[in-house]
């Protein structure tokens, strides 16, 4: 979040931009994944 994607291109050693936003893509949609299924605050209910 906020970090410019050509300095994860370099870090990780891309020679393409699109396979650095391919990464960040999967990366950011499997976070939220395991966010919504493995947070705490997900196991609270309310009567």
């Amino acid at each position: 979040e906020g970090v410019d994607i050509r300095y994860i291109q370099r870090l990780l050693g891309h020679s393409s931009i699109l396979t650095t936003q391919i990464y960040t893509h999967v990366a950011g949609k499997k976070q939220r994944d395991i966010l919504l299924e493995k947070h705490p605050r997900n196991k609270i209910h309310f009567a």
